[in-house]
């Protein structure tokens, strides 16, 4: 099972960005262990695995939605064919929303625009690239998203798609927002209430847009909805190694704290782009849950939860 060890480690790391590609990449590790596992064994190792993977990125609902899918999957299934056609489905539909979400935000870029995007996110690439498609002329401004510098593999996969690209420090962004025509970020999670947890300096941009007068859209899968913030629990924010920020040994006696992500209110938000079409944030979460039904299963997804993060 090295190869879904190997992922495990990846996505810990950061080396899998976005919660989509986390979510696929947490499902071909799956994949790898009900493929390698032998039939008495199968049960168990998928489970053992599951559980590694939530706990790798306690703030990833994206993932753990798929996730639980999975152990649903695990207990009705048949047969180890029957189990990997469940994952292969649900592969389908993850491609399936990232094209609607697509189409639907491209509509909002305007031509000849300037947009203005924060960190990684592979739903806002694939957007930004309809768009162009589209016949769609416009300028992107990147931040670069201190300290992983995940700004950058947006602004290279930007260049390789022909997308003109301002490469700008995050302290920059402030000064540049004033130019932009839209904010567009992805989002890692979204709660009951509508807040949007995202890259560290998502909200202080969000103030600035507001600011300016600059509307700000998410887009962001139904996976993005994390249903278990309804039954109170609060979403966690991943503290990583404060060595990502500066080496500890520069700063002898410094407390250096290093958070994830940031939250930003649904004040500030103008819409989310999701598969269902585009919502302000405060009704977004009734959306995801009437027409998928989440409430059925939450709490499974709580019992992941609480294993994931060590939540009471």
């Amino acid at each position: 099972m090295d190869e879904a060890r190997k992922i495990v480690d990846d996505i810990r790391a950061l080396r899998v960005q976005g919660a989509r590609n986390i979510a696929l990449a947490a499902l071909k590790a799956v994949r790898f262990v009900v493929e390698k596992s032998s039939s008495t064994a199968l049960e168990n190792a998928v489970k053992e695995i599951v559980l590694e993977l939530a706990r790798a990125r306690p703030t990833e609902p994206a993932m753990r939605d798929a996730l639980t899918y999975v152990l649903r999957a695990l207990r009705s299934a048949g047969s180890r064919d029957e189990l990997l056609q469940a994952l292969d489905r649900y592969e389908e539909e993850l491609r399936s929303a990232e094209e609607k979400i697509s189409e639907y935000g491209a509509r909002r870029v305007p031509d000849g625009g300037v947009v203005i995007t924060h960190c990684h996110s592979t739903t806002v690439v694939n957007l930004l690239r309809r768009a162009k498609k589209d016949g769609k002329k416009f300028r992107v401004i990147v931040t670069e998203t201190r300290p992983l510098y995940q700004g950058k593999t947006t602004a290279k996969e930007l260049l390789e798609s022909g997308i003109p690209v301002t490469y700008v420090v995050d302290s920059a962004a402030y000064y540049f927002m004033r130019d932009a025509d839209i904010y567009l970020t992805g989002a890692d999670a979204i709660t009951s209430d509508g807040y949007v947890i995202n890259k560290i300096g998502t909200a202080l941009m969000a103030v600035a847009a507001e600011r300016f007068d600059v509307p700000y859209y998410v887009a962001a899968s139904t996976l993005k909805y994390d249903p278990v913030t309804a039954a109170g629990f609060p979403e966690p924010i991943e503290e990583r190694d404060p060595a990502e920020v500066i080496d500890p040994r520069e700063l002898p006696g410094a407390e250096i704290r290093n958070p994830a992500f940031d939250v930003t209110p649904p004040e500030l938000v103008d819409g989310i782009i999701s598969e269902l079409g585009i919502y302000a944030p405060q009704i977004f979460p009734a959306m995801v849950s009437q027409s998928k039904g989440v409430c059925p299963h939450i709490e499974e997804m709580i019992a992941l939860f609480r294993l994931a993060g060590k939540q009471q």
